[in-house]
């Protein structure tokens, strides 16, 4: 996405958005179909080693390409005391979620502790953002109200997806009963809706003066739809559930172009790079929140006595009850909620048709 803002304009990145989402398509479609093959008639280690010759190539393409692009790098102090106290923090939250309800009681002094920790050391966190000469998350681009209002939006709604992508398995498995394998490849149609939805909306970003309206009403599909398989629960047959998750998909879908298009439009060129690995690492750090608090909900539903469970359900909520899925699903609404509303707060600012004049003057403090 750096390399992105640095060979179009940001009227034009929607359009190239549309490649890389073409790319995620493919990849999200066959990735879980050739992993599942490779495992079942060659061997299951098949998977990572694959990774090496692909990421040789990776490395060649981009030793020798991108030595072609204009250079716009500054000086810069990596901030160490930053990244070890948000990373001790996170630790200490999600270790909390997980032991707690499943091993430990929640008010039991270890959880508290845990939990006391981590709202130390996040607050220590945010004023070592205050005061280091560089932070990890630069205040600079967070001040900027665009940028911080896409970068909510982007980390909320991937939260939510994320979270899905995980659990929505699980909750076939305990209502259809499926098997793993079908469970996860039910959950094809999702990506794949998501990113041909992504795609396409990418076209229309550059084309369209209103380019909010689009994913606003898409997100507004999508809080819809998970809130409906919260109401069916356990009653939704597999149909129904596969139409619910692909509304969902291509609801969600033109958030991510957005995202990357008006983050990049409204930051200095020379910050490309600062501010979409900021974006990445908001997202990533509040994905990782958002699926221990699903996990957390999930195992609070479970009896902690195994002799309660009857032999028939046995299978079926040793994972989760329908209740406990029930409650995520509201919670994966809630979460794309906060999403929306960042979108209808965010002002619209013309998308600029000149790379190479873009952020020469810009000043985004």
């Amino acid at each position: 996405m750096a390399v992105l803002g640095d060979i179009a304009a940001p009227r034009d990145r929607g359009r190239y958005y549309a490649y890389f989402s073409l790319t995620y398509s493919t990849a999200g479609a066959t990735g879980p179909a050739l992993g599942g093959f490779l495992a079942d008639h060659l061997h299951w280690s098949l998977i990572f080693w694959l990774n090496i010759p692909l990421g040789f190539i990776a490395l060649g393409l981009t030793v020798s390409l991108l030595r072609r692009l204009p250079r716009h790098e500054r000086p810069h102090r990596l901030d160490l005391i930053g990244a070890l106290l948000i990373m001790t923090a996170s630790i200490c939250f999600m270790l909390a979620l997980n032991l707690a309800g499943a091993r430990l009681a929640w008010l039991s002094f270890p959880i508290l502790a845990l939990f006391a920790l981590a709202a130390i050391l996040g607050a220590s966190f945010v004023a070592r953002l205050m005061t280091a000469p560089e932070p990890l998350i630069p205040i600079a681009i967070l001040s900027n109200p665009e940028a911080r209002l896409v970068i909510i939006a982007n980390a909320f709604g991937w939260g939510s997806i994320v979270g899905l992508n995980i659990f929505l398995p699980m909750f076939l498995q305990s209502t259809v009963g499926a098997s793993a394998t079908g469970a996860g490849l039910s959950l094809m149609v999702l990506m794949a809706t998501l990113n041909l939805s992504a795609g396409a909306a990418g076209q229309l970003l550059g084309r369209v003066k209103h380019y909010k309206t689009v994913p606003m009403i898409g997100l507004g599909m999508a809080i819809a739809s998970v809130m409906a398989l919260a109401w069916l629960g356990g009653s939704s047959g597999l149909w129904e559930f596969e139409v619910l998750v692909a509304l969902i998909g291509v609801g969600f879908g033109p958030l991510a172009p957005l995202s990357t298009v008006v983050l990049q439009n409204s930051v200095a060129i020379h910050q490309f790079g600062t501010a979409v690995g900021t974006m990445n690492f908001s997202r990533n750090l509040l994905c990782t929140m958002v699926v221990a608090v699903f996990g957390a909900i999930v195992l609070d539903s479970v009896p902690a006595d195994p002799a309660t469970i009857p032999a028939e359900a046995s299978g079926s909520l040793a994972i989760g009850s329908i209740e406990g899925f029930t409650r995520v699903f509201g919670a994966a609404a809630a979460c794309l909620a906060v999403s929306l509303a960042a979108l209808l707060r965010l002002r619209e600012k013309p998308l600029q048709t000149d790379v190479s004049a873009e952020g020469k003057d810009r000043n985004i403090g």
